[in-house]
């Protein structure tokens, strides 16, 4: 095989392997908490388990920069953790989901942790393993490999857990997490990028805070971010609400972010590979902001039914399109050398927006009715769409006769 395809197949597999916890932490156990009889307060609230994500930033330098073993700096920190996460899952086996609430909370935020810094390392591997014209098809491939790894963790999980029981099939899930963590073995250690090749720099957190283009990004994704995270955490309470079984959810949601990650997604890349990454977003937060417009005119005039499950193939069409165009992005604004650092403090930024979006989500729907939930995110893409024009505007300023030293001030 071309090696070029083979880097292509690495990272569709650990993308995989890495949303196989995280898939079965969001789209798994809330529908089980659920379906026991938790308020939809908890269930929103449960998703604070992510708070791994909004910080992993802090120590992204330390996985940016050291090896654990000699396997190479990407791959021991993807083996390890990977393996460290199938302990968690046999360990969340012997607890009761009905009754051990807080335990199974505490296993789930530590798995959380596990799958964000192995997240750092994927990031870091992608990003040394592909040249810059190769990063959208990349960022594509890790949204599709996620998406497989999305139906294993989640849907694959539900089906087995109504099959067998929650014990024995949580054993046979981290099973499945070993078997991945030995493929590690396999893989190559990514070579170092040419104008990624100086020393290591010591680990500073200064220079993430002090940088202004991350926190002008992050302020505007924020929005449409926030939107989309609550109609996300609902989209699934709403079928246990409407009747749907557990197992019929997990593959509602395994079949739309497949198909979404199959189709849109590439589409996606193709697109974003002729503009420039800005101006995806630009694109992009404009079109899923039409989108959700269309889906609330359409809760007017299909059954309850129907909206419910197209509101789950809309959601994760405008994560699909949210993943490409803004990893695309993210990769473009990175220091190099510091890619991984760079690229997991603006998911990180996404993952504390979206847990606000969340935590507050069981709140909307039950206050305001699950359609609520459905409006929020056209509104914050659109918003987004707004702030990321003016942001073009600023650099188009930035880069005019006269401002080329304002430019290169805007980018350290």
């Amino acid at each position: 095989m071309d090696r070029r395809y083979m880097r292509y197949v690495v990272i569709a597999v650990l993308a995989c392997q890495q949303y196989l916890a995280i898939a079965f932490i969001y789209a798994a156990v809330p529908v089980i908490l659920r379906a026991n009889g938790a308020s939809l307060q908890i269930v929103g609230l449960f998703s604070t388990v992510f708070f791994a994500f909004a910080v992993n930033f802090l120590w992204a330098p330390v996985v940016d920069r050291w090896s654990l073993n000699r396997l190479g700096l990407r791959r021991s920190w993807i083996l390890s953790t990977q393996a460290a996460s199938a302990a968690v899952i046999a360990a969340m086996a012997i607890l009761n989901p009905a009754v051990d609430f807080v335990a199974v909370l505490v296993v789930c935020l530590v798995l959380a942790t596990l799958a964000a810094t192995q997240r750092i390392a994927t990031l870091g591997y992608v990003a040394e393993a592909l040249d810059d014209g190769e990063r959208p098809f990349g960022a594509a491939l890790l949204g599709w490999g996620g998406a497989v790894g999305n139906a294993i963790g989640g849907a694959i999980c539900l089906q087995l857990i109504e099959l067998i029981g929650w014990r024995p099939a949580l054993f046979g899930f981290a099973a499945l997490l070993l078997a991945f963590a030995g493929w590690v073995f396999t893989i190559p250690e990514p070579a170092r990028r040419k104008d990624e090749t100086h020393p290591r720099r010591s680990v500073s957190i200064l220079a993430i805070i002090r940088n202004d283009s991350l926190w002008t990004t992050a302020a505007m994704i924020a929005p449409g971010v926030l939107g989309v995270a609550v109609a996300f955490a609902m989209v699934q309470p709403r079928l246990v609400d409407l009747g749907f079984g557990a197992a019929d959810i997990g593959w509602i949601g395994a079949v739309a972010n497949i198909l979404t990650f199959t189709m849109i997604a590439p589409l996606t890349s193709t697109i974003v590979v002729r503009v420039a990454p800005h101006r995806a977003v630009i694109w992009a937060c404009m079109f899923l902001a039409i989108g959700f417009a269309a889906l609330a005119f359409l809760e007017r005039y299909v059954g309850t039914g129907f909206a419910a499950v197209a509101s789950v193939g809309t959601v994760f069409a405008a994560l699909a399109v949210q993943h490409v165009t803004f990893t695309n992005w993210f990769l473009e604004l990175a220091r190099p050398g510091e890619t991984a650092t760079d690229v997991t403090f603006l998911t990180s930024v996404m993952s504390a927006v979206a847990l606000v979006g969340f935590a507050a989500s069981g709140f909307v729907a039950a206050r305001f009715g699950y359609g609520v939930t459905l409006i929020l995110p056209g509104v914050g893409y659109a918003l987004s769409a707004l702030f990321a024009a003016a942001f073009a505007r600023s650099r188009q300023m930035a880069v005019a006769p006269g401002n080329e030293r304002l430019a290169i001030e805007r980018t350290q």
